[in-house]
């Protein structure tokens, strides 16, 4: 085998026939370089057959390791048996394969067909430091499949009806450890646990990449940054992408069609900062799967996540199904993430239970929605707060009449039962009842106002009270970001009045005043003598709007 690839390079090098000893070819190494560069090596020279019967994994990998870095590997098409993981430790290979038609023809296709455990390709490995100088490693038209025995079941139903609900357990298609650089272009991976698995590998770019039932398809970890794909397409996987601990993502025309399960949702971001789709496709399963995928894209499940953008997204997402449940109840859901930022979506959003989910308990959750917005849902809300945490969603309405910004704050709380005043001292007002509350601010346990963002704020109070002793002093006070309930100092006092006579009597008073984003306030009130607050959303009442 060595010597016919020896016969090789003499045709390549010598020009004249006069055989060169591997001592010479050291010697002129770069001839041999800048030779590998303009002609490729082939497969078969190494012995591969490509027939799906032979194992081919002994010469696929002393193809990778007989050939200096940069060169260019051809595997013709044929079905290559592999049972062993095939290691990359060159900086730049090229791998070539063949794609006359389509890959599911099986017709002028190399299809890498993996019957072993583990990566299937691996450039480096675990034990190598940081950034393993193996970078730049390039697969071209190449079907990569899992073809073992050591099978589990995907959750994902399409796959499940189509017959293909299967992955290799414990198998990865192409595992980058610490290279970055990589390029697939025109590569379909398909039935692993893992399709691409990237730890700190960087500028990797997938030009027309086909990602197809796969427990996991792209997994990106540790400082895998600044990745981009372009016309990327994904089928039939429980997640689609995993985006975890890194920097900087871009999909480009991407289209994820059927991901996810009732337990999976399609697209994973966490801990994760600067992801970007562009003219991206989103398309549901099917309602006659009768199954539910919880979100489309789920932001910050663990840690903050911050800047991500989706601009001018389509959504196929199937009718409901039963006349009532969603294929998918949410486009997007946020846990912990700030600067979330949907812009445009078209198609079918309307059959998504919302548009927008907040079902995390952190005080980080911020979305801006800019839309035209032809699209409603039965409740005129486009977000639904099923967490507990702060959430804030910003509407930005495209209109005839220009911008229209929805979800201002605008709150109105009152008294829902009397409250006693002891004499001399002063009260918090416990405004227990909220009738408005689109951004969800106010807090009825602790009665208070808390502002999820900073900004310019009208504060408006109105207080009535049982007839009051001729001579009784009242008072009318805003205290903000004071977590005493008695005590403390008023930070605006809004009215102090002495009553007359035995009349009914109120307290009222405004003030606009600039906060910074989670200042609280409260309202307090002190009589000199003991008397009842009424209740009523007409005569005892807080009011608080964004100016």
């Amino acid at each position: 085998m060595a010597d016919l690839f020896t016969d090789r390079l003499k045709l390549n090098l010598s020009g004249t026939g006069g055989e060169l000893t591997p001592q010479q070819l050291n010697d002129n190494f770069k001839t041999i370089e800048k030779e590998f560069i303009q002609r490729s090596v082939n497969a078969s020279w190494f012995g591969a057959v490509g027939d799906g019967v032979q194992d081919d994994t002994a010469a696929l990998q002393e193809l990778i390791n007989k050939t200096p870095d940069y060169s260019i590997l051809q595997i013709p098409s044929g079905r290559y048996k592999i049972t062993s993981t095939l290691h990359i430790r060159k900086q730049g290979v090229r791998i070539f394969g063949i794609h006359k038609g389509r890959y599911r023809q099986g017709k002028g296709v190399t299809s890498i067909e993996f019957y072993g455990t583990g990566p299937c390709f691996q450039i480096g490995d675990e034990s190598l430091p940081s950034f393993s100088g193996f970078q730049n490693v390039q697969f071209h038209d190449l079907l990569i499949r899992y073809e073992g025995t050591a099978r589990g079941a995907l959750n994902n139903p399409f796959s499940q009806s189509v017959k293909r609900g299967y992955y290799g357990k414990g198998t990865v298609g192409i595992q980058d450890w610490r290279g970055g650089g990589v390029i697939l272009d025109n590569v379909l991976i398909e039935h692993f646990e893992t399709a691409f698995w990237g730890y700190e590998s960087d500028v990797d770019l997938f030009n027309c990449t086909e990602i197809n039932y796969n427990k996991t398809g792209i997994h990106l970890q540790n400082r895998s940054s600044q990745f981009t794909s372009i016309a990327l397409f994904t089928l039939g996987n429980d997640t689609a992408l995993d985006l975890n601990s890194s920097n900087g993502a871009r999909f480009m025309a991407s289209q994820h069609i059927k991901d996810g399960s009732s337990t999976d949702i399609p697209i994973l971001i966490n801990d994760f900062m600067n992801a970007e789709f562009i003219g991206c496709w989103f398309e549901g399963l099917s309602r006659e799967h009768k199954v539910t995928v919880p979100s489309f894209i789920q932001v910050g499940a663990t840690k903050e996540t911050k800047n991500v953008a989706l601009r001018d997204s389509i959504l196929a997402i199937a009718d409901k199904y039963d006349d009532s449940r969603s294929v998918c109840n949410y486009f997007v859901d946020v846990i912990i993430g700030k600067k979330v930022l949907v812009d445009e979506v078209g198609g079918y959003p309307r059959n998504l239970k919302q548009l927008i989910s907040f079902s995390g308990s952190s005080s980080t959750q911020q979305v801006t929605l800019r839309s035209h917005l032809d699209f409603s849902y039965s409740n005129n809300r486009y977000d639904e707060n099923n967490g507990t945490g702060q959430a804030l969603l910003l509407v930005e309405k495209y209109s005839d009449n220009g911008i229209e910004h929805l979800y201002e704050t605008f709150v109105k709380a009152y008294l829902g039962a009397r409250q006693s005043l002891s004499a001399g001292s002063w009260q918090k007002v416990n405004f227990d009842q909220v009738n408005y509350d689109d951004l969800t601010e106010f807090d009825a346990a602790s009665s208070r106002w808390q502002a999820k963002r900073a900004g310019k704020y009208r504060i408006q109070v109105y207080i009535s009270t049982d007839p009051q002793v001729d001579g009784n002093r009242t008072r009318l006070a805003l205290y903000l970001n004071d977590e005493q309930d008695t005590g403390g100092s008023a930070y605006a006092y809004l009215d102090d009045r002495i009553m007359g006579g035995m009349n009914y009597s109120a307290l009222s008073g405004a003030i606009e005043l600039k906060l910074e984003a989670n200042s609280f306030i409260d309202i307090r009130v002190f009589s000199q003598n003991q008397t009842d607050i009424l209740p009523g959303g007409g005569i005892t009442y807080l009011t608080v709007s964004r100016i």
